[in-house]
């Protein structure tokens, strides 16, 4: 039997043992939503979507919270207390590097935001059909 090991400053999270568990693909597998409707904020109507099944992504994506993209320093700055020795001047590769890394994470947030987007389409797409479906019965009743 391994013996337990604390990391961090305590607290029942940061207790682990020293045996290793190896990683298999089943641990890899995103786990998807499966019922019907499910919620995508704190809570309220306006927060509850209808579950594509065909899209699994679309709901998982909505759910998933990013951290907002935080700006690199890519202009001279000081650190600490003052004095020569906590000046940071980036080399042109450096400040090149935050330019790209900015660029990488605006993409993530507009490639979320669209899925967003589109998962609303499919709501409104699906209440449309819902209204339709309640104004004109004979054309419910023929799909059925």
């Amino acid at each position: 039997m391994a013996r337990n090991v604390s990391h961090g400053r305590g607290g029942a999270g940061n207790i682990y043992s020293g045996e290793t568990r190896t990683t298999t693909p089943r641990d890899l597998i995103t786990p998807t939503i499966k019922q019907e409707v499910y919620t995508t904020g704190r809570g309220g109507s306006g927060n509850m979507m209808h579950n594509d099944p065909d899209r699994p992504e679309i709901a998982r994506e909505s759910q998933d919270v990013e951290v907002p993209p935080m700006r690199g320093r890519e202009t001279p700055h000081h650190t600490g207390r003052g004095g020569a020795a906590n000046a940071y001047i980036p080399t042109p590769d450096e400040e090149k590097k935050v330019r790209e890394e900015e660029d990488e994470q605006l993409r993530r947030v507009y490639t979320a935001k669209s899925t967003r987007e589109r998962s609303r389409d499919v709501e409104e797409r699906r209440r449309g059909a819902d209204a339709d479906a309640d104004a004109d019965p004979e054309r419910g009743r023929s799909s059925q």
